[in-house]
């Protein structure tokens, strides 16, 4: 069975939240990165896309010299285990509709990152390869597109994720 330290880059590259949105995206540039995780080599808030960038601070046409990354930054950050098989990684990408993950040691420390091109390369079958690159890159639908049952099942799983877990 492959696992995602198998796939993984080693390392993360991360920015502070307190660096200006400038000093990120220069950081990216020189990278030749789309997104950096925000945070530090123990722990980590969120991430920065270059889609953030555009849709929070320059569409708002915000200075990116005076705005933090903590504000524009994605704080839902969605990672794997370095010992999860990376068809369960593939799959909660394509669930998440993302395109990198933080990989954790069993400490909780961020130790990589697995990225679709990663998991393409593990992945054996052509057609589960097509079909999870179809649903990741599918555009959001905004709430008002969805069926009903989507959103108040959405609604459900965020209430129950909110609940402390019930006692043994």
């Amino acid at each position: 069975m492959t696992k995602a330290s198998d796939v993984m880059n080693p390392g993360v590259n991360s920015v502070a939240p307190d660096a200006t949105v400038q000093e990120a995206a220069t950081q990216m540039a020189e990278l030749d990165v789309g997104a950096l995780f925000v945070g530090s080599d123990e722990a980590l808030e969120g991430v920065l896309t270059d889609r953030d960038i555009i849709v929070r601070l320059v569409v708002e046409g915000r200075s990116s010299a005076d705005a933090k990354v903590s504000e524009i930054m994605s704080a839902a950050l969605f990672s794997c285990k370095a010992d999860d098989p990376v068809e369960a990684v593939f799959a909660e990408m394509r669930e998440r509709q993302i395109r990198r993950m933080p990989v954790y040691d069993d400490a909780g420390k961020p130790v990589g990152v697995v990225t679709l091109g990663d998991l393409a390369k593990a992945v054996e079958s052509p057609e589960t390869l097509k079909e999870s690159l179809r649903e990741i890159s599918e555009p959001h639908r905004s709430r008002s597109e969805r069926p009903k049952e989507e959103t108040e099942a959405e609604e459900t799983e965020a209430e129950a994720a909110k609940q402390p877990p019930a006692a043994a």
